[in-house]
């Protein structure tokens, strides 16, 4: 698999997670913004082409291999990195750090996928509304009830690039978080090494 890949990833999708957990880490690595309307990269090139699956965020290596899943790619990122975005192997820290990933993936982000569909309305917003906000309240569980700055009590880790940037869609969507959720959100924003990361992300596409 090596360490030279290329970041494929959209700045408003889940994809963002992953350039801010490359950038924090200090890896050296090329990106392209992905246009998922017409499924085309920056430059032109048919992204079904680099990633048959067609979804971002994608890392793919020099030697062909991709990567497509947020678990793996955020897991590798920050394995890669220098920053402490991820436990050693083998540890009880390893553990839990996958128990939040699995958290995250599997149910924060995809409570927030009916929502993207403009012609949900009335009765079934309402019910995907109240499904979003019954996982926030599992992650208001896993933060101790605001308690914790961190998923992990610590410090800052991939999982919380995750969540930070699936809850900034309650903006757009409307939603209005918790106040211990929107405090860990606060606190993630104002979190210098995401603050740099992100002005890197901007000038960058």
């Amino acid at each position: 698999m090596g360490t030279n890949f290329k970041l494929y990833y959209t700045p408003t999708s889940c994809g963002a997670a992953n350039f801010l957990a490359a950038q924090i880490g200090g890896l050296t690595f090329d990106s392209e913004t992905v246009d998922l309307a017409t499924h085309k990269t920056k430059s032109g090139v048919d992204f079904y082409s680099i990633n048959p699956k067609g979804n971002v965020p994608t890392v793919a290596f020099s030697d062909g291999t991709i990567l497509n899943e947020n678990v793996a790619t955020l897991t590798y990122l920050a394995d890669a990195g220098n920053a402490g975005l991820s436990p050693k192997e083998g540890t009880p820290e390893r553990y839990s750090y996958l128990n939040d990933m699995g958290f995250v993936a599997s149910e924060l982000h995809p409570a927030f996928g009916p929502l993207f569909n403009p012609q949900l309305t009335g009765e079934a917003r309402a019910a995907a509304v109240a499904n979003v906000l019954r996982r926030v309240d599992k992650l208001v569980t896993l933060l101790e009830g605001g308690k914790r700055s961190f998923l992990n009590g610590k410090s800052l880790s991939a999982p919380d690039l995750y969540a930070y940037i699936v809850l900034s869609w309650s903006v757009p969507l409307g939603i209005t978080l918790p106040p211990a959720a929107q405090a860990y959100c606060d606190g993630l924003k104002g979190n210098e090494a995401i603050q740099k990361a992100y002005a890197t992300m901007t000038a960058s596409q």
